[in-house]
């Protein structure tokens, strides 16, 4: 297919080199300036500014999530083609005033540096929508062997899955760190040992899967462990933890160590 790209960030100009050395040709690149659109042709190693965005089979949009509704309004395609865009977060339907069929399409992966992300591509999760769907999954495809559709009305739930994941275990972490600098250890310290305690969760989630990776005091039923947490913590604190203990409860009831008599004594500590 014959490609072109408006806006070309760093998730543009990666999948625009997977695309080109997959086979696909790529026309005209337009950006917001003259000087980013020179730099992305260069990362490309093909393209021009010059030219119609008509001759495209399918037009990427790859510009930043909040821009997509405003570019997409200023640029009139023909029925035949296809508009596109990465956005994990917007339906592909905001690209319906392009007059073109639409799609969407959306590794799941952070894209640091270009040669980092094109290597871990292989093995990247891709998730696409759509009117054009067929479209997007064939471009995917050429990405990574890990493709599946999703529902365009549900995108939003899509993204906060990812963000949950991706983003919020961060802010966790970050709350971790907070609480072992209050019992006195120094940051590099609480750092080095979180870590290993993070990534051993997630090699257990991998190996055995949920609900049998769950381990701690909601895993066992420990109501005393539970409201020893809870004592020791900041009000402020005391209720992103019970909310976090109720999330928790169907997974340990779930693995077989919490029974319902349990979980009525440790929500009864929580306060219901």
């Amino acid at each position: 297919m014959k490609l072109a790209f408006v806006g070309c960030g760093a998730a543009g100009r990666v999948l625009g080199i997977a695309w080109r050395r997959a086979g696909h040709e790529i026309g005209v690149v337009r950006t917001r300036s003259a000087a980013s659109a020179a730099k992305s042709i260069a990362v490309l190693g093909c393209g021009s500014t010059d030219g119609s965005l008509e001759q495209a089979d399918v037009v990427v949009f790859a510009t930043p999530d909040d821009a997509l509704a405003t570019v997409a309004k200023e640029h009139t395609l023909r029925v035949e083609q296809v508009a596109l865009h990465l956005s994990g977060a917007h339906p592909s339907t905001v690209l319906v005033p392009t007059g073109a069929r639409t799609a969407g399409l959306h590794p799941l992966r952070a894209f640091a540096d270009v040669e980092s992300a094109l290597a871990a591509l292989p093995d990247t999760h891709c998730f696409v929508e759509g009117e054009a769907v067929d479209v997007a999954e064939a471009l995917a495809r050429d990405l990574t062997p890990h493709v599946a559709r999703i529902a365009t009305d549900k995108k939003a739930l899509y993204h906060a899955a990812a963000a949950i994941t991706s983003n919020y275990t961060l802010a966790l972490v970050a709350w971790a760190l907070e609480l072992f600098r209050e019992a006195g250890v120094d940051g590099d310290s609480a750092l080095a040992a979180l870590l290993p305690l993070a990534r051993g969760s997630l090699d257990n989630l991998e190996a055995v899967g949920l609900p049998d990776a769950l381990t701690g005091p909601v895993a066992r039923g420990d109501t005393e462990i539970v409201s020893a947490h809870l004592a020791a913590l900041s009000p402020e604190d005391q209720t992103l933890y019970a909310e976090l203990v109720r999330a928790t409860l169907p997974l340990a009831a779930e693995k077989g160590g919490l029974t319902e008599e349990g979980s009525t004594a440790i929500r009864r500590v929580l306060g219901g």
